[in-house]
């Protein structure tokens, strides 16, 4: 069973999305490029590695079978939660345009 939506649950999934390199290193896996040239210009390689880290310490990355140490590719939480995280951009976007109106 789904673990309930709770404010706390909420706040977790916040936490995790306000990490912009943590996005990024789930981005690079989910395009399948590799770690080493894709840490973002004027980024620290160092923390974009310890994002990458906690990706798969939350079992959202995991390294290709037969290969522990990469490439990675998205588990089945990571392509749900890049899929939740384009449905979400898209509605942002959406709204940013104008092409939803509130009541």
């Amino acid at each position: 069973m789904a673990e309930p939506i709770t404010v706390e649950v909420l706040g977790s999934a916040l936490d995790l999305i306000g990490r912009p390199l943590m996005l990024e290193a789930l981005a690079t896996v989910a395009d399948g490029r590799p770690l080493s040239d894709a840490a973002p210009g004027g980024a620290d390689a160092g923390l974009f590695l310890d994002e990458f880290k906690a990706l798969r310490a939350l079992g959202m990355v995991e390294p290709v079978e037969g290969s522990p140490s990469g490439p990675y590719t998205l588990t089945a939480a990571g392509q749900t939660l890049t899929s939740l995280l384009g449905v979400l951009a898209a509605s942002i976007t959406r709204t940013a345009t104008g092409a939803y109106s509130t009541p």
